[in-house]
Order: structure tokens, then C-alpha cells, then sequence
């Protein structure tokens, strides 16, 4: 039979068609409905928790940046200071649009208060009635105050201190507030010896006692050991005790404890003094494998690739696990760091070190294999370009990675 428009299976075909596309449709609004109401709700709980933060938690007053045209004002300064740490305390501007900005800043006014029981008193003030004009380029951070520079202050007195600055910007009146502690204490830190150990060995513990403050004090070195598994069960809790001694103001100690072998795990070791209410922790990996293969690795360095004339070179110097799913128990056989003027064709800096060294990492991360920093110094007092080569050797195989740096005429000569 002939038809002039569709047969009966055409059209039932259309209809099993159109009806699973108006139940694909109304599926799509449902799931809308659902995430338009989920963004919603998200947006009100952050809203309550902004609010509930500030009422419950003055503390946080969110006082310490502000936004304005654009231009993001900070007060920075850490939490916590010990003694003898100089205090490290900027405002600054940062741009955070495409284009100029022009800026005006006048009656600036910093100060920093000790606060005893209720009342505080007024420890460091510094007023300018200067007016600073500035084009703040698109992206730059620029310093407003830098107490480090105006006038360096450490060893202050054990207490908690109130940093408050106010000035016109751009002739609205700028008040930013912040609280840090400055404490004297004695501190305790945990350290190993070896990067890992292996499963049938006795991991040996170092624990430090440094007297951060201006007094001597007589410490009783007491604590325990704790050990956690992964999944944050108590394995083990070893007493240490090593009794009385006598610190003077930034003295240390070291004391040392064996602990039992450990089976195959990355456990977390705290150290816990109930006396001063201190835990320090630090990972304890313990494997059944060592890999002597440089593998799924790559050797990286941290340090600037431009350098003024007669300035000291600084650098970290790492091996990264490029594996992202496995730690690394790594074992190597020593490594070397070479620092060459090319033009002159002139060794500047050599270091070899031919100990073993077992290195853990986790997935992804890079393990530190050495720092050069300003003591002892390595001077680059020969302008030009420079290569920086590092190597790290194992029993199997060796690693390079080479870096270029340039080091030219400072600006004030």
C-alpha cells in the first residue's frame, strides 16, 4: 500500500523519538532546577559562615587587606615570632587590573602596640605627613612600609602585639589592623638521620631542645614518642626522658633514641611534651625496597638566573619524582655541583660529595639534595654568562641538569 505522507512505522517511529527527547528534556530542566538550587544554597552558606566567622571568631577580623578600585592593600606580617626573629612587617599595593593606576597616599601613620592583660601600650610608632604620588603598573606589588628598612627590631619582649596602620588612599582613609605573638620558649624539634629505613633496621630519633629566649632556664628534657599509622592508629609511645639541663638564651641540645623496627608503611612520628604543651611531628617512612635506579626522576635547581656584580649565589638543588601514583625510597651514591664562568673558561664554585644518601619522596614531590646559601659565601665577582651543572651518580646510572645564569654590572656602579 501506498502513502502520501508516512506509514503507520514511520510515525510510531516520530513518536518514540519525540518522547525520548521530551524525557531527555525534562531531565535537563530537573538537573538545572538542582544545580541552580545547589549554587544557591552554597552561596548562602558562604554568606552565614562570612557572618558567623566575624561574630564568633573576632580574632579574625578580616582587617589586615582591603580592595579598593582594583588595587589590593595588605598588612603582612606572620602569626608568630621567636625569639630572636626580627620582625618582618610590610603593607603593600598590588594592581590587580590591566592598566595604570594612579595612586595618591598621604597622613601615613604606623603603630605597634604590647598588649598587657587588658590595656595596651604603644611599643614602636612611625608618622609620615609626606604625600607619595605613584603610577602602579598593571601587576606590580609595590611596598608602602617596609619596618625592616625604616627601623630592623628582634629580640623584643615575649607578649602579643597589635600592628595598626591607617593613611589616605587616593583620599579615602585607609585603617588595617593585625595581631602577632612574639614568644620566648623553649622549643622542641624532631629530626632522623636517614631519609627511610628499611624494615629490618632501628630508625634512630634526634630530639633538639633550643632555648628561645633572652634567660638562661633549667629544661627538664622529658617527653614520649608517639607513632601513627595511615590510617591514624597509635602503633607505639615510647618514653624519653634524658632529665635536667641547663640552656642559656639560644642554647641547644641534642639527645638521641633508637626506636623498634617498623614494619612496610609511612608512619607519622610526633614527639609530645605535656609540660609546655608542645607536639612536633615528622613523617618516618619505612620500606622493604631500596631503588638504586635513577628513575621517573628529574634533578631540578632554585636559584635566580641573574645576578648583580660581587653578589653571593644561592641555590637549592633537588631530585623530583615524576611518578605521581608511588613514593620513592631512593638510595644515591653521592652528587656534585660545578659553577663555571664561560667566557674565561673558570671553575668558580666545585663541591663533590661522595656519601650515600637515601632520599624519600612522595608522588610528585622533590626531595632537597643540598643548599648553598650565603655562609660559607661563593662570591660572583666575574661578570658574564655562567653554566651551573648538577649531577647526582648512583650504582647504576648518572643524572645532569645544567642551567645558564647571567651575571652583570649592578646599577650602582
Amino acid at each position: 500500500m501506498k502513502y502520501h505522507s508516512k506509514s503507520p512505522e514511520e510515525w510510531e517511529k516520530i513518536d518514540k523519538n519525540k518522547s525520548k527527547n521530551d524525557s531527555l528534556n525534562r531531565l535537563i530542566q530537573r538537573r538545572q532546577k538542582i544545580n541552580n538550587f545547589i549554587i544557591i544554597m552554597i552561596s548562602l552558606l558562604t554568606l552565614v559562615m562570612v557572618l558567623l566567622s566575624k561574630y564568633y571568631f573576632p580574632r579574625y577580623k578580616f582587617s589586615d587587606s582591603i580592595m579598593i578600585s582594583g588595587i589590593s592593600i595588605s598588612l603582612n606580617s606572620t602569626d608568630k615570632y621567636y625569639f630572636p626573629d626580627a620582625l618582618k612587617i610590610n603593607i603593600n599595593m598590588a594592581n590587580t587590573q590591566s592598566k595604570t593606576q594612579k595612586v595618591k597616599i598621604a597622613d601615613f601613620k604606623f603603630y605597634l602596640y604590647k598588649t598587657t592583660n587588658n590595656s595596651s601600650e604603644t611599643f614602636y610608632k612611625f608618622v609620615s605627613p609626606q604625600i607619595i604620588n605613584y603610577d602602579l603598573n598593571p601587576l606590580e606589588i609595590k611596598n608602602i612600609f617596609d619596618l625592616e628598612n625604616i627601623n630592623p627590631m628582634s629580640k623584643i619582649p615575649n607578649g602579643v602585639y597589635t600592628i595598626e596602620t591607617s593613611f589616605r588612599f587616593n583620599d579615602k582613609e585607609i585603617k588595617l589592623s593585625k595581631e602577632f605573638n612574639y614568644i620566648h620558649s623553649v622549643v622542641y624539634n624532631i629530626y632522623l638521620d636517614k631519609d627511610f629505613y628499611l624494615t629490618n633496621e632501628r630508625p634512630k630519633v634526634y630530639i633538639e631542645t633550643v632555648n628561645y629566649s633572652s634567660e638562661t632556664k633549667n629544661v627538664n628534657i622529658k617527653g614520649k614518642l608517639q607513632i601513627f599509622n595511615k590510617k591514624r592508629k597509635l602503633v607505639k609511645e615510647i618514653p624519653a626522658n634524658f632529665g635536667y639541663k641547663t640552656l642559656k638564651s639560644l642554647e641547644n641540645t641534642i639527645n638521641e633514641i633508637f626506636i623498634p623496627s617498623l614494619k612496610d608503611d609511612v608512619y607519622e612520628l610526633y614527639f609530645v611534651n605535656e609540660e609546655l604543651n608542645q607536639a612536633v611531628y615528622i613523617p618516618l617512612p619505612i620500606t622493604n625496597n631500596i631503588e638504586r635506579k635513577l628513575s621517573k626522576i628529574n634533578l631540578s635547581i632554585d636559584t635566580y638566573l641573574f645576578y648583580p656584580i660581587n653578589e653571593l649565589f644561592q641555590g637549592a638543588f633537588y631530585i623530583d619524582n615524576l611518578d605521581l601514583k608511588n613514593k620513592r625510597f631512593i638510595e644515591i651514591e653521592g652528587f656534585s655541583i660545578r659553577l663555571l664562568n664561560i667566557e674565561k673558561n673558570t671553575l668558580i664554585f666545585n663541591y663533590e660529595n661522595n656519601d650515600k644518601k637515601r632520599i624519600y619522596i612522595n608522588e610528585g614531590g622533590k626531595g632537597l639534595i643540598h643548599y648553598i646559601s650565603k655562609e660559607p659565601p661563593v662570591k660572583l665577582t666575574i661578570p658574564g654568562n655562567y653554566k651551573l651543572i648538577f649531577a647526582v651518580k648512583s650504582n647504576e646510572n648518572v643524572l645532569e641538569r645544567s642551567l645558564d645564569l647571567y651575571v652583570g654590572i649592578s646599577g650602582s656602579e
